[in-house]
Formats: C-alpha cells, sequence, structure tokens
C-alpha cells in the first residue's frame, strides 16, 4: 500500500480515507476492493463498515491489507459511514463510495484534486451505470443523471450528491454532524442541505468516476424507489424541523423534461427507461404515502 498520503494536482500532500458501507453483499464488496487495488498509484487506507450482515464480511477485506473491517449492528448506511467517519482518524480527507460500484484507476485522484483542502467543499464525481443492458439499473441512473443535471445548470439549492462518489474534509462532515437518522434513504440530500445551510460549497466533478453496478429487477426497482419516497418523507420532516424554507417540490416542467431524459440521450431501450422513470414517480409517490399512513397510526395511539 502506498501511503495514505494522497498528492493532488496543487502538489499537496493530504491524507486521504476511503469509507464503504456494506450489508450483505460479499461479492460486489470484493470486486470494489479490486478495482481499489488498481487505482492510480496503488491503493489507500480504506475502512469497510460491515453493517451487521448475515455473514460477517471480515473475510472479504483480510485479502487487502489496506483495508480495514469494522462490523456493528444493522444500522443503515447513513449511520454506517459515521461510523467509518469516526474511525479514519488522522485523516484529512475521506471520500465515499459504495460496495456495488467500481472507481476507475484515476478516480481518487481526480476526486482529491477537486477537493483540493477547501474548507466546506462537498465534491462529487460522476456515476455511469455498468449494466447498460439492464432496463432496470439503467432507467435507475437516468434519473439520478437527470437531477444532476438539472440541479447544477440551474444552480438550485436542492443540489446534492449520492453518497457513492464524494469527497470532503474530515473536520467538516463533522462539523455539520455527519448523517442523520435515516433509516431508508435521503440522508445524502439532508446532508448537501445542512452543508449548504452552513456555508459550504457543493462542487460538481464529473471527471472523476465511479461505475456503478447495481442490478434491478421489476421488484427491486419498485422496492428501491418506494425506499426513496420513504426517505423523501423523513427528508421534508427534518426541513420542517429545522425551519427550512426551500421549496419541496419542483414545477410541472421538472418532471415532464424528467420523463424525457432517457430519450434525449444515447443507450439502450431508451423508451423504456422513459416509462421506468414514470413508474419510478409513482413508487415514490406510494412510499410517502405508506409513510404517511404509518405517522398518522402512530399518532392515534
Amino acid at each position: 500500500m502506498r501511503d495514505a498520503k494522497h498528492v493532488d494536482d496543487t502538489g499537496a500532500g493530504r491524507e486521504t480515507a476511503i469509507v464503504i458501507a456494506s450489508y450483505n453483499r460479499p461479492e460486489e464488496l470484493r470486486t470494489c476492493l479490486e478495482a481499489l487495488a488498481g487505482l492510480d498509484g496503488g491503493p489507500v487506507r480504506t475502512i469497510v463498515v460491515d453493517d451487521g450482515s448475515d455473514t460477517p464480511l471480515a473475510g472479504v477485506c483480510a485479502p487487502f491489507d489496506w483495508a480495514e473491517c469494522i462490523r456493528q449492528p444493522n444500522a443503515g448506511p447513513g449511520q454506517a459511514r459515521n461510523r467509518g467517519v469516526r474511525a479514519a482518524e488522522g485523516a484529512e480527507l475521506i471520500c465515499f463510495t459504495d460496495d456495488d460500484c467500481r472507481p476507475r484507476p484515476d478516480w481518487l485522484t481526480r476526486l482529491v484534486a477537486a477537493q483540493g483542502g477547501i474548507e466546506k467543499r462537498l465534491v462529487g464525481g460522476r456515476i455511469e451505470n455498468a449494466l447498460p443492458r439492464n432496463v432496470y439499473s439503467s432507467a435507475s441512473q437516468s434519473l439520478s443523471s437527470y437531477l444532476y443535471d438539472f440541479y447544477q445548470s440551474h444552480g438550485s439549492g436542492m443540489t446534492f450528491f449520492t453518497t457513492n462518489n464524494v469527497c470532503f474534509r474530515r473536520e467538516d462532515f463533522l462539523a455539520v454532524g455527519g448523517f442523520g437518522d435515516f433509516a431508508v434513504a435521503s440522508e445524502d440530500r439532508d446532508l448537501s442541505l445542512r452543508w449548504s445551510a452552513a456555508g459550504g460549497t457543493l462542487v460538481y466533478a464529473p471527471d472523476a468516476v465511479v461505475d456503478h453496478a447495481h442490478a434491478l429487477d421489476m421488484g427491486t426497482f419498485w422496492r428501491q424507489h418506494a425506499g426513496y419516497g420513504r426517505g423523501l418523507r423523513d427528508l421534508h420532516k427534518a426541513m420542517n424541523a429545522r425551519a427550512d424554507g426551500r421549496s419541496k417540490l419542483e414545477g410541472a416542467g421538472f418532471y415532464l423534461n424528467m420523463l424525457g431524459y432517457p430519450l434525449r440521450k444515447e443507450g439502450h431501450n431508451r423508451l423504456g427507461q422513459s416509462l421506468l422513470i414514470g413508474l419510478s414517480q409513482v413508487a415514490m409517490i406510494a412510499g410517502y404515502g405508506a409513510a404517511l399512513r404509518r405517522e398518522r397510526r402512530a399518532r392515534a395511539k
């Protein structure tokens, strides 16, 4: 393993750690670690947080002597990442990726260079779908890419980066309180909102790329986006609790453009992707509604 100090484009050495939250995906984790082993200059310190997997993941990490595995009771990916950041003592910069991602060889160099050690700068890289023949995976990635494109081009206060490709100063992450208590999803959006509210900036680094190999079918696609709906309800409650007045909904044009986004891009089964993006919004509404009903039942007791 090379020294954990990573050299950015200014020539300044910055100690960097990669944090991965993993749950019940040993083969995906192994593939991710193999990709990290191939980083330009060699791997750096990596902390894998096993979020209570049925079979402990320490054995997957063992062949990679630069990867530390921490096991905790299942608490969700946000809390697992918090644990990893706390464990990364001595690191100035933290980079997140996910167990089902394959960072490209120059990913870390480019991501760290874009962060540059600058105070309160949260950098997000580009995510590419590694399963282009899977229409469900393609549709899910098209939806995420549309949100990135829209919020970046409109300078929206709702800009966010997903947690499979980000970099920040550890000190800044801890100062904003890390991830909140989100059981399902939206912890990345909540972090981004609190980050900007604290005077931080969000910077997109499209040349820092991870390939995302998240295999989906109709059932898992629906459950994923219904989960996003439940997480969105948690996000709205958190925003209300801190009197965050930013708009929670976009205009009709935003959603119409979302449906047509795959048709304007190259790729396989673009019409199928558009139809599935429509279905994703139905699933999110269903998940959001289910969360509301649970709240009403809890209040009625």
